[in-house]
């Protein structure tokens, strides 16, 4: 997999990570270290841009869900909001976006339901002013 990070300046910054190659057991361990080290230098609000990514596996989506978790802030209460609306369908986390999905990539996502939760955009600038 390669993984480019780049930054872009909406109403906040935005750290862009766009993956090529497929998401699996193979490169999960390369696209979480890269995702960490992101955190930790700084970044709040990511967007994935996931249109080079032909196939993701089970443990490609365990770490999108894992880099949803690592940026998202807040105390029991505030995860307790967030949880419930989640169930209601009223709920996108605000520091966390994907972009371009394969359509292959786009209906596993569907079928996980990791877009109830995660907004997925098809237009950079729109998903860079949602942040």
């Amino acid at each position: 997999m390669e993984i480019v990070i780049s930054q872009a300046q909406g109403r906040v910054p935005v750290t862009i990570m766009r993956l090529k190659g497929d998401l699996d057991y193979i490169s999960v361990d390369l696209f979480e270290a890269q995702a960490r080290q992101a955190v930790e230098n700084g970044a709040k609000d990511i967007l994935i841009d996931m249109s080079g990514v032909g196939f993701m596996s089970s443990v490609g989506i365990r770490s999108l869900h894992q880099l949803y978790d690592l940026v998202q802030a807040g105390d029991s209460e505030e995860k307790k909001a967030v949880y419930k609306g989640v169930l209601s369908g009223t709920y996108k986390a605000p520091h966390f976006k994907l972009l371009r999905p394969t359509q292959r990539v786009h209906d596993t996502l569907k079928t996980v339901g990791l877009d109830m939760y995660i907004d997925i955009f098809d237009d950079e600038r729109k998903a860079i002013a949602a942040f």
